[in-house]
C-alpha cells in the first residue's frame, strides 16, 4: 500500500483487517514498512497478533499491539520522523481479516524534515519501488479524494 503522508494508507488496512491496531496522528507516522501477515480464522475466535521482534509473545489487546509498532518504530528510527527501511512484521489471526499478506508503507516524502535523512524523497521512492517490483505484487495506492490524481506520487 502506498501513497503520500497522511493518504489514509493505514485506515484502509484497518478496514481490510477488521481491527483498529495501527498508530494514528498527523504529518510522519508510518516510519517503517509494516508487514501484516493475515491469516483468516474459520472459527469465531479471540484475535490476536505476534510480532516477529516480540519473540514468545501473543497479544490480543490491539491497543497493546499499536503501541508495540510505535515501539519498535522508535526503536529503529529514533523519537524523531526519521524513516528508516526495515521492516517490522506482525502475524494476525481473526475471523475478520482475509488469508493476504499486506504492507503499509511510509508515505511518499518530498522534503525532509527534521530528524529526516536530506535525501528523504529518493528513500521513501527507492522503498516503494522494490515493494512494487515483485510481479506477484498488487499494488493499492491511496490518494485524499480532495487530492489531484494527476499529481499523485503514489500513481
Amino acid at each position: 500500500m502506498l501513497g503520500g503522508q497522511s493518504a489514509g494508507k493505514s485506515s484502509v488496512l484497518e478496514s481490510i483487517i477488521g481491527i483498529e491496531m495501527l498508530p494514528r496522528g498527523d504529518g510522519v507516522v508510518t516510519r517503517r514498512p509494516l508487514e501484516l501477515r493475515l491469516n483468516h480464522s474459520q472459527e469465531e475466535i479471540v484475535p490476536w497478533a505476534k510480532f516477529e521482534e516480540v519473540p514468545g509473545k501473543k497479544f490480543t489487546d490491539f491497543l497493546e499491539v499499536r503501541s508495540t509498532i510505535e515501539f519498535l518504530t522508535d526503536k529503529i528510527c529514533g523519537k524523531q520522523k526519521n524513516i528508516v527501511d526495515k521492516p517490522i512484521v506482525c502475524s494476525v489471526t481473526s475471523h475478520t481479516c482475509p488469508d493476504l499478506t499486506m504492507i503499509d508503507l511510509p508515505g511518499i516524502t518530498r522534503i525532509p524534515i527534521d530528524g529526516q535523512d536530506p535525501n528523504i524523497e529518493a528513500i521513501t521512492k527507492g522503498m516503494c519501488k522494490r515493494y512494487v517490483g515483485d510481479s506477484r505484487t498488487i499494488i493499492l495506492s491511496v490518494l485524499p479524494a480532495n487530492a489531484d490524481m494527476t499529481t499523485s506520487d503514489g500513481l
